[in-house]
């Protein structure tokens, strides 16, 4: 059975405010950043918020694409 190379990250849980767990939070945004879609994490740390959260929402579809694509393929068989 094939799986969807990457999983989709942080859906619901993108920052949009500051909280008490925010740098914890930040860091494990990072940390996904760099392990899912193969950033430095001196590239991460170097770009702005906005770009790094468009990234992930791309980051995410694209993976859901996949998904889809790998359930049809197994429907057709």
């Amino acid at each position: 059975m094939e799986e969807a190379l990457l999983p989709p990250f942080l859906g619901s849980t993108m920052l949009f405010s500051l909280t008490s767990n925010f740098e914890k939070e930040l860091k494990r945004e990072l940390w996904l950043c760099h392990k899912h879609m193969n950033l430095s994490m001196e590239e991460l740390y170097n770009m702005t918020v906005s770009d790094r959260k468009n990234y992930i929402i791309i980051h995410n579809k694209d993976v859901e694409k996949e998904k889809e694509r790998l359930e049809s393929m197994r429907r057709k068989k």
